[in-house]
């Protein structure tokens, strides 16, 4: 979007200068930003399901998703009689995605844009052709989680083996069933806080996390 925009505003530069018209009074535009959430502000409770493995999942918002922090909590089989805590946080804010591994105190910082989508699928804006490319489609049938009425999309992947079911309600994916090389993944809310103010001290990064570049 930025690039677009930079783009327009070169050329509209160029021909304005080429025609030398009389000086005009500048006007200020008004950008509206996308609202990812319908719901200005909440905390959504999750449970995540696969392979006997539990995990709880907390993710708190507010503009309408323009803040988003999503903590993961629960564990991970390693091997046989072995597991490993997970605890990790993301935040996203002013167009910049923290992820952040708090078992092992490591971090990554990505630049995702103002108008990116930061969590996983965006209901609401994905453009049909990415619909196509990954096999997105909004279905007819109606669910209800929590006593939210919920659109059901399906997700059959052309090229990889992932497939999914998804409830959705206001952009906000209250269940999921998904299936990656045949290890079925269920995801579930359990507790919805609507328009909740938002807790600043979430923003928070503990002074011990050392960051590294992306891929590293």
């Amino acid at each position: 979007m930025h690039i677009i925009i930079f783009l327009f505003l070169a050329l509209l530069s160029t021909d304005i200068q080429a025609q030398k018209p009389k000086k005009q009074k500048k006007k200020n535009i008004a950008v509206e930003v996308p609202k990812k959430y319908a719901l200005a502000s909440g905390e959504v409770l999750l449970f995540s399901e696969m392979d006997g493995m539990r995990t709880k999942i907390t993710v708190s918002f507010d503009k309408h998703g323009a803040r988003e922090v999503t903590e993961t909590v629960g564990f991970r089989a390693v091997e046989q009689d072995l597991n490993l805590k997970i605890h990790s946080k993301s935040i996203f804010a002013n167009g910049i995605l923290t992820t952040m591994d708090l078992q092992e105190g490591t971090g990554t910082r990505y630049s995702v844009g103002q108008f990116a989508d930061a969590g996983g699928i965006n209901f609401s804006t994905i453009s049909d052709s990415m619909k196509k490319e990954i096999g997105l489609e909004k279905t007819t049938i109606m669910d209800t989680v929590l006593g939210y009425p919920c659109q059901v999309w399906n997700l059959a992947h052309p090229t990889i083996p992932f497939s999914g079911k998804y409830s959705v309600w206001g952009n906000l994916v209250l269940k999921s069933e998904t299936m990656t090389n045949g290890v079925p993944m269920k995801t579930y809310a359990v507790k919805i806080e609507a328009n909740k103010p938002f807790d600043e001290s979430l923003l928070s990064i503990p002074e011990d996390i050392v960051f590294k570049k992306p891929g590293e």
